[in-house]
């Protein structure tokens, strides 16, 4: 599978007749992978094991121990003989297997059947009360649609150049926090504190354990802080946008936190300098 999404002539990657469901099924039974969730301007990896993978509505899991996604209802799945593609319109995410893969788990997401797939309408937010939506509403469909509302919801445009700055103090400051890259019609989340964050290449890069995620300063168009309704209560969402106005990471809090953590991160955000 060619990194753009598209088959060239002598791509070996055969398509799937599996939909994101029977896809999902088998995600956790494939053993250590090496996953990898990019886009234009980010990437977050993880090597270890697939949690049980979310569907739009579904609730909204993320730790530090395993794989978690989020799969659209239109992924496409390919697969090559070291990886399982995802893709979409945009980006991709991959599976790398491992040598402790299950190659019979593989051997029967080639061979299955297309079973009956939920149908999800994707949010209105052109007609939506944004105070009626929460958190997984949002990471189910950051759409154009949904870029084109954001500066009449109260959300804040900010000046990008902070991002690589933000991504190091977080780790001076051993902030658990929630980073979300969506691409290959899925999105992938990962929840901790990072160990350390590298700013000497072209790409800043932040370490957390067995987690991976990177981000080119230099793709970055924009970048909005939100408040979307979690777990917690309206939280700041600190979103990022590259030159397309496509969304390519969300920085946030997700599921139970303590107050000072909250407190903490509310206060990070509302710091970020605005233009």
């Amino acid at each position: 599978m060619c990194t753009d999404g598209r088959r060239c002539s002598s791509c070996p990657a055969r398509r799937l007749n599996a939909g994101s469901r029977e896809i999902g099924a088998a995600l956790p039974a494939l053993g250590t992978v090496v996953s990898c969730t990019a886009n234009d301007a980010a990437l977050l990896s993880h090597t270890g094991e697939y949690a049980v993978p979310a569907h739009p509505g579904e609730a909204l899991l993320c730790g530090q121990e395993q794989i978690s996604v989020r799969l659209g209802a239109g992924v496409t799945g390919y697969l090559t003989p070291r990886a399982l593609t995802l893709t979409e319109a945009f980006g991709t995410h991959r599976a790398y297997l491992t040598p402790m893969s299950d190659p019979l788990v593989v051997k029967g997401l080639s061979l299955a059947p297309r079973g009956p797939q939920v149908a999800h309408t994707a949010e209105d937010w052109l007609g939506v009360d944004w105070n009626d939506t929460d958190q997984i509403d949002h990471l189910d469909s950051l759409s154009p649609e949904r870029y084109r509302v954001l500066p009449f919801t109260g959300a804040r445009k900010i000046d990008p150049r902070v991002l690589p700055h933000l991504l190091v103090y977080l780790v001076e400051q051993n902030v658990e926090y929630t980073v979300a890259v969506p691409g290959g019609g899925c999105v992938q989340l990962h929840r901790g504190r990072a160990a350390m964050a590298d700013t000497s290449g072209p790409a800043v890069a932040v370490i957390f354990g067995a987690a991976r995620y990177a981000l080119d300063p230099v793709q970055v168009g924009e970048c909005w802080v939100t408040s979307l309704h979690g777990a917690a209560g309206p939280t700041a969402a600190i979103e990022i946008y590259d030159h397309s106005r496509r969304c390519v990471t969300m920085l946030t809090l997700t599921g139970s936190v303590c107050g000072h953590t909250y407190d903490d991160w509310q206060a990070i955000a509302s710091s970020l300098p605005g233009i």
